[in-house]
């Protein structure tokens, strides 16, 4: 339910403001893509891994209020794989239908790939793997999709941390 506020602005020209009563965002939020990145169920650190950029700087653009240029908005879009209209503030609506749906699958996915994981019969391996295949049939960029993460982060083996593979120098920092 949408109401409509009438006045004056600093200049004294009439202006109409309108409000959502379902969904309260302030006038200065620029995106929700915070909101999205919850709903479709991914973490910071998995967009960090598909943008290359650091989880802080992630973080900050993240804020509703931070003022992103299109380059970021445009990475996030595709991190998220959402259109762009979803990522930005619209007091009227909720995220699209279909976005809504995609996020959905994509958490009933994540859930089938972790009981494949734990499956201790035969019979429960094979009904996950049948709701796995019926799922990308249905949508088949959920082939990628891994599980809910049981201990942090879920790497290669051969992968390593980013600790790893940018060591702190020890010898840099002075004990005076």
């Amino acid at each position: 339910m949408a109401t409509v506020a009438n006045g004056t602005d600093s200049r004294g020209e009439s202006v109409s403001a309108v409000c959502n009563a379902t969904r309260s965002t302030d006038a200065s939020e620029l995106h929700r893509i915070a909101e999205v990145r919850a709903q479709q169920g991914v973490s910071l650190r998995a967009i960090s891994r598909r943008t290359g950029v650091d989880i802080r700087d992630l973080q900050a653009e993240e804020q509703p209020k931070s003022n992103l240029t299109l380059e970021q908005l445009y990475r996030w879009q595709e991190a998220l794989d959402v259109p762009v209209a979803n990522l930005l503030v619209d007091r009227d609506q909720q995220l699209s239908e279909s976005v809504q749906s995609r996020a959905a699958l994509i958490k009933v996915m994540k859930t089938v790939v972790a009981l494949g994981e734990i499956a201790t019969s035969p019979r429960v391996s094979r009904m996950t793997q049948m709701l796995r295949e019926q799922l990308v049939e249905m949508m088949p960029e959920l082939a990628d999709v891994g599980g809910w993460p049981n201990y942090g982060s879920r790497r290669d083996p051969d992968h390593v941390g980013r600790i790893a593979a940018n060591p702190i120098r020890v010898e840099s920092y002075s004990m005076e």
